[in-house]
């Protein structure tokens, strides 16, 4: 069996010692920061040896020689009594693929093998899937690599003369915080479609839309055309840590919109007897959402020798589907639920926002009115709305223990109106949501095939033609533009990982990383697992009096000194630290000559945790600041007092205090650790886990709390996954019952 990549025996070898090769000098590689080549052409440091635009355009021309780059080619579609012809420009797939496969930047993080991933939740394993190659799709396949595709059609001009037609491939080998990134193991355009004019003599005849259905299948036939005979007779390649595997490539996700996943698999459209392009439900039963329907199976399209009556029973269309060519290839099943386009561009922006206008408009508010009435045509606008009131109506349901009776009857309202309304709920995005779990389990995590990570790809396209081309043969110069950044993509990689090997071999970079490590304690926490924090933004030494002048006012800073001298001498015996001398520690209020009397203030930390979700090192970022951009931001933490025991806290103050010839990197927290006594029916109800002011030390990670009174904190923890799994064992140690 073929182990993951960062299992086997390789090592990454040392970096490049001239990474911006074939360019004669780092400088030449780096032409657009002027001020640095004035700089170093002044330092005659580098020489400089480009004369005019045709020498760097022939040597980004050099270094696109590098990569896997694109072919033009024309296909002839008859109809009408002639020949059409287009134009289409491809990437080999499965030479593209070998590329990252052959990099030892991203050889590493390959997975070429499916895992199955169970976690324990107290009385049994349970199997959980996040990324493909933990997926069911992935398992029933064991064949690598796997293909995830996007294709949707985009406008390059402001008015939409101009269309490009982009193809994105991701490698689902790799895992989602390098595929799903921006440069080297991200999405690559692989091709470019030929967009059909619409031609007024035939617009709207069943035979035209046949007729550009088989253009785009024509066209994904030659480019697949490449990598059909590897998935059919398998292929053999070595790879860095010289093994051998077997490769069968296949297409694992089609990651699109729902016109564009019609066109894949040769559906009718939205106005089909049989709509949906992944099972059979009749057009009149798309909002049934607890019938399961059987699933279309790609024998079923490849029916092009019927006739058009018997396809139209089906929905399909009289093309052959060019996917058929891939083996171990289902269309259908790798068709997915898009959130972009199904949830937040189609339920909610085309049918749940408009009945919401419609209920607020009712209410004969005109200021409100005025503002629901404006026009959204983004969907990412769309999905920051849903996100918001989905928020306000978790916000109504919290507060109902107070509005029960108003909630209710206005809720009622609103269903008696939509119920007597003439809403028809009978359309493909609402159904598609019956295939998420579907999805999930095949395929992982939605994040694995959302289109809005490569719709983010259409900006630098549409950059590209507005403001680096002659408007005049536009795919062959926006695909020779897009070589040339992914080729300088790998040069900074290289550049990166040559500039990080320079540092490390840099004693006195390594002593200032030292100094800026943070260790936050608590008195049973040993103080040597606590390099997963370091401090920032330093400010000036202050002494202890000019500390608690400063913060007079507040209650926390009375006998600041005083409290940290007996914090000190607890602390640092039960950490196994000697006290200076073997004396108790004094610290004094002044003194202008010891530097042992003053502190360091920080009002910056970075936190290293692992990730209760996927194990995984996540990194949160918090400000102990009282002019954070001119307003206080003090954050909340999780802070581990004992092994088994977690509360939350307030920063306050956080800083460095030297001790003797160490220093130790502290803070001042007000800590949520008193009891509240009774458990209040509201709290009951309301499933609250309440808290107040007191001070402690040890972070774990962010948390969020938001003022619930003058000295009353409610805890959101539904801000992340690790937050609310941290709160759900916090109310499982206070014994409250669990409604989750």
């Amino acid at each position: 069996m073929r182990h993951p990549a960062h299992h086997s025996l390789w090592t990454a070898p040392e970096p490049n010692t001239k990474p911006w090769r074939p360019f004669r000098s780092r400088l030449e590689f780096d032409t657009d920061c002027l001020l640095d080549i004035c700089r170093h052409c002044a330092a005659q440091s580098e020489k400089f040896t480009f004369k005019n635009h045709k020498d760097i355009r022939a040597k980004w021309d050099t270094v696109s020689q590098c990569l896997t780059g694109f072919t033009k080619d024309v296909i002839s579609i008859p109809f009408a009594d002639k020949s059409w012809d287009f134009d289409i420009y491809y990437r080999d797939l499965w030479e593209w693929a070998t590329d990252l496969l052959r990099d030892p930047h991203l050889f590493p993080y390959f997975h070429f093998d499916a895992q199955c991933l169970s976690k324990f939740n107290g009385q049994s394993f349970e199997r959980f899937v996040d990324e493909p190659f933990t997926a069911q799709d992935f398992w029933d396949a064991q064949v690598s690599p796997c293909l995830i595709l996007y294709a949707d059609k985009t406008k390059l001009s402001s008015f939409g003369t101009a269309k490009g037609y982009p193809v994105v491939a991701h490698l689902a080998n790799l895992p989602t915080h390098i595929r799903n990134s921006q440069g080297m193991g991200g999405g690559y355009i692989v091709r470019w479609l030929p967009v059909v004019k619409e031609d007024k003599a035939h617009a709207g005849l069943p035979a035209w839309a046949n007729f550009k259905a088989t253009v785009w299948h024509k066209s994904f036939e030659r480019i697949l055309s490449l990598l059909t005979t590897q998935s059919k007779t398998d292929q053999w390649l070595e790879c860095l840590d010289t093994v051998q595997p077997w490769f069968f490539p296949l297409i694992l996700i089609l990651s699109s919109n729902f016109e564009e996943q019609s066109t894949m698999v040769l559906t009718r459209g939205v106005r089909a007897l049989w709509p949906c392009p992944v099972c059979l439900v009749p057009h009149d039963k798309l909002s049934d959402m607890l019938h399961c329907y059987p699933r279309r199976m790609s024998h079923d399209s490849e029916t092009a020798e019927e006739r058009e009556e018997v396809l139209k029973e089906y929905g399909l269309r009289d093309v052959l589907n060019s996917f058929s060519t891939v083996s171990s290839t289902d269309v259908h099943r790798t068709l997915s639920w898009d959130k972009l386009h199904f949830h937040s561009g189609g339920l909610w922006s085309d049918h749940l926002w408009v009945e919401l206008l419609k209920y607020i408009n009712g209410l004969g508010r005109e200021k409100m009115s005025q503002v629901m009435n404006i026009l959204f045509t983004d969907n990412s606008t769309h999905e920051d709305i849903s996100k918001v009131l989905n928020c306000f109506c978790s916000t109504l349901h919290l507060l109902k223990y107070h509005y029960q009776m108003i909630v209710t009857n206005s809720y009622k309202q609103y269903i008696n109106k939509t119920v007597e309304s003439d809403k028809n709920w009978n359309f493909p995005k609402l159904h598609m949501g019956s295939h998420i779990f579907d999805d999930v389990e095949a395929k992982g995590a939605t994040r694995n095939y959302n289109t809005k990570l490569n719709e983010k790809m259409h900006g630098s396209l549409k950059d590209s033609y507005l403001l680096r081309m002659n408007f005049r043969d536009i795919a062959e110069q926006i695909l020779c533009i897009n070589t040339w950044q992914v080729a300088a993509d790998h040069i900074h990689c290289h550049l990166f990982e040559f500039d990080d090997h320079q540092h490390q071999l840099d004693e006195e970079d390594l002593l200032e990383e030292e100094n800026f490590l943070a260790t936050i304690v608590e008195r049973p926490v040993s103080m040597s697992n606590s390099f997963h924090v370091k401090l920032g933004s330093r400010q000036p030494p202050l002494t202890f009096d000019a500390i608690q002048m400063a913060h007079q006012a507040d209650q926390a800073f009375i006998n600041f000194r005083v409290k940290l001298n007996d914090f000190l001498n607890v602390l640092l015996p039960l950490s196994s630290i000697p006290l200076p001398e073997g004396k108790h520690i004094h610290l004094q209020g002044t003194d202008e000559i010891c530097l042992s009397q003053f502190i360091t203030e920080h009002r910056f930390i970075r936190i290293n945790y692992e990730s209760m979700v996927d194990w995984h090192q996540h990194t949160d970022y918090l400000h102990s600041n009282p002019c954070f951009f001119g307003s206080p931001h003090f954050n909340c933490v999780f802070i581990r007092l004992t092994e088994n025991k977690v509360i939350l806290g307030w920063l306050v103050f956080c800083f460095k205090c030297l001790v003797g010839n160490n220093k130790f990197p502290l803070a001042l927290v007000h800590p949520f650790d008193v009891p509240t006594g009774l458990h209040t029916r509201k709290d009951k109800d309301l499933n609250l886990f309440r808290a107040q002011f007191f001070p402690v030390r040890s972070f774990i990670l962010r948390a969020l709390l938001i003022a619930d009174g003058p000295s009353d904190y409610l805890v959101v923890d539904t801000a992340d996954t690790d937050m609310f799994l941290c709160i759900k064992m916090m109310h499982l140690e206070a014994g409250h019952i669990m409604c989750v």
